[in-house]
Formats: C-alpha cells, sequence, structure tokens
C-alpha cells in the first residue's frame, strides 16, 4: 500500500507569475518555454500544471496552458529554477537549473514529482518527511549527461543543511535500494528532511569524486531536483595568485555584466556601477567607491558575488549569474577577494 503524504508549501524562493513589460527587463528580454513531465515516468503530466519561476527580478510572465509553458521577459546571462506541480497528484518541484545566455530556448523538460512516487520512497526508505522540511532528488551525471553508478554516499555532502538525512540510493529502476552505499547505473541520490533555504553540495574531506551543483532552492514540504556533473579524481586545487587584469575583469564581459553596468545602462542608476571603464576604473568601482564591493574581512560576503548569485531571501539583483559556490568564475572571484583584492 503506498502512503500519501502530506504538505503545506511556503512561498520561500517562490515568485508568482506576475506579468511585467519586456521593457522593464534589465540585461535583454528572452523567451523560455517547455512542457511539464512526470519524473518517475517521463511523460507530460496531465492536467493543468502550475509553474513559476525564482530568482529573476522582476518576475516574468509565465503562460501556461495544460503541460505547456511559457515564459517572457527572461533576462540575458540568467541562471534560474522553475517550480512546477500539478495539484493535487504532484507536488511542488523546483527543477535543474536552466542557463539562459543571449538567444531565446525552447523545448525545456522539467519534472514534477508525484505523491505517489513520494509515497513510495518513504515507505522504501523507512522515513516520516515532515512538513517543515524538502526532498532534495540529485541526479549523479557524466559528462555526456548519463547517470554515473558508483559515487560512494561519503562524498555525497550538503553545505549548511543541518538536519538532513541522507544520501540514500535508487536502483537502476528507480526504486528505493535501503542498502546501496553508493549511486547504481540511475545515478539518483536523495536526501530527505532539507531545511528550506538555498542548497548546495559541500567539500568532502576525503573526496574521490569532483563534484560541480548549480545552488538551489528548497522550500518547506517541496521537492527540489539538482544535476551533479560528476568527474572521477579528487577535486582540483584551489587557483592562487589570481590577476584582476587578466583573470577576474574579463569575467565582467564574458557573463553580460559589462551590458547592463554601463555609463547609461540601468546598472548604473540602480546598483551605482560602471564596470566598462577599462580594468582600472572597474577596479576603483569595486574596491574604493562606496559601497564596497570586495569585502577582504569576509570575502563570501562581498557584494560582487552574493548579488549576481541565488540567496535566500533573495536580493534585488534581476538575475542570477554564478550557478554556485563551485562555478569557475566564482571561484576566482573569491580567492582574488581572499588573496587582498589586489590591483594585479
Amino acid at each position: 500500500m503506498t502512503t500519501r503524504l502530506t504538505y503545506f508549501v511556503l512561498p520561500l524562493l517562490v515568485a508568482c507569475s506576475d506579468s511585467n513589460s519586456s521593457s522593464d527587463v534589465l540585461g535583454g528580454s528572452l523567451t523560455v518555454t517547455g512542457t511539464v513531465h512526470d519524473f518517475e515516468s517521463g511523460a507530460q503530466v496531465m492536467g493543468a500544471a502550475s509553474v513559476s519561476t525564482t530568482a529573476l527580478s522582476p518576475t516574468p510572465k509565465v503562460t501556461v496552458e495544460g503541460a505547456a509553458f511559457t515564459i517572457d521577459g527572461v533576462p540575458e546571462n540568467s541562471a534560474f529554477q522553475v517550480l512546477a506541480s500539478v495539484p493535487t497528484s504532484h507536488r511542488p518541484t523546483y527543477s535543474q537549473v536552466i542557463e539562459v545566455v543571449s538567444d531565446d530556448v525552447d523545448g525545456v523538460s522539467v519534472k514534477t514529482v508525484s505523491e505517489q512516487f513520494l509515497g513510495t520512497l518513504a515507505t522504501g526508505f523507512g522515513v516520516t518527511p515532515s512538513a517543515a522540511k524538502g526532498v532534495l532528488l540529485l541526479h549523479l551525471v557524466d559528462g555526456a549527461g548519463a547517470g554515473k553508478a558508483g559515487v560512494a554516499a561519503a562524498n555525497l555532502v550538503l553545505a549548511n543543511a543541518a538536519g538532513a538525512t541522507g544520501p540514500k540510493f535508487l536502483d537502476a529502476n528507480m526504486a528505493p535500494a535501503p542498502a546501496a552505499t553508493a549511486s547504481t547505473s540511475s545515478g539518483w541520490a536523495v536526501f530527505f528532511e532539507v531545511p528550506p533555504g538555498t542548497i548546495a553540495l559541500g567539500q568532502a574531506a576525503t573526496a574521490t569524486v569532483t563534484l560541480e551543483m548549480a545552488s538551489s532552492p528548497v522550500g518547506s514540504g517541496a521537492v527540489t531536483i539538482a544535476d551533479v556533473k560528476v568527474t572521477d579524481g579528487a577535486p582540483p586545487a584551489t587557483p592562487t595568485n589570481v590577476s584582476f587584469s587578466q583573470q577576474v575583469f574579463p569575467i565582467f564581459t564574458n557573463r553580460g555584466c559589462v551590458a547592463c553596468h554601463t555609463g547609461s545602462g540601468p546598472g548604473k542608476d540602480l546598483g551605482g556601477l560602471m564596470l566598462d571603464g577599462g580594468s582600472n576604473l572597474a577596479y576603483k568601482e569595486l574596491t574604493v567607491e562606496n559601497p564596497l564591493r570586495a569585502n577582504t574581512a569576509t570575502p563570501e560576503k562581498s557584494l560582487m558575488l552574493t548579488m549576481p548569485s541565488a540567496e535566500s531571501p533573495p536580493d534585488g539583483h534581476p538575475n542570477v549569474t554564478f550557478t554556485g559556490p563551485s562555478d569557475p568564475d566564482y571561484i576566482k572571484i573569491l580567492v582574488w577577494i581572499r588573496e587582498g583584492a589586489k590591483s594585479n
């Protein structure tokens, strides 16, 4: 007999689907289209899906017809998640990260987890999830996106997730495998009782693989799905002697920051920041002008890292640029600040 679990979803990190004019969107306005699918079967959901977005400001206009959705007004160079559900058969589920650069994105498939499947997980693993916490489904994949087998549980550590239980693994047929101590060919791992907020992977002390995962929202009583790219071998050494002019400054152009933060751009008016005058002027904007954007006392709290990153509650930055603390560009900037934020 399948256990049915009842939860209540709090509106953490969830932006409603109010309409906004594309002219209000900073850094360009793009469109994302897709469909909502059942997590277990992969089939399009039946009935009317509910779809909203996270991490984007102003909130894009979301139009839903059955299982199909269109999101209008997505800023360029954005990374965000969709929250999808089908009341009352499917639990609100945060999708894997959707990355938009400079073109519209079509054919996105987002998943929502059924109440029946959640009941199967609860019964199979002998757990009783609470309404105040979330469930995290991690898909461990190789470079080609296929499920990665053999990833030991000791490698999977959540950052700032006190009280979470797991990982627990699904077998090749997506069924609970309570005795498994490593991932199977499906690549799926599960954490229960994950506290609401923004979740990221931590670093295992004895890691045998390198893991990359985008920071992802977790809501009370909701499910979060996240892809985790797995590369064999211990994580590479953190870079050192990071140069502002050669390694940090080019990030601003490559990630779309300069397009917004120009002398005539919206980023100047809203954030008081200009990045288009060369490396020397950009350095002054970040380290001399008020407010200071590079905080050498607490580097992780530097505005140049937190503003374009996912936060709970979200800040006023119009998009999320860095997918998480494992983003290579995020790491370069963090190390540069830790090394004193030098003009080098």
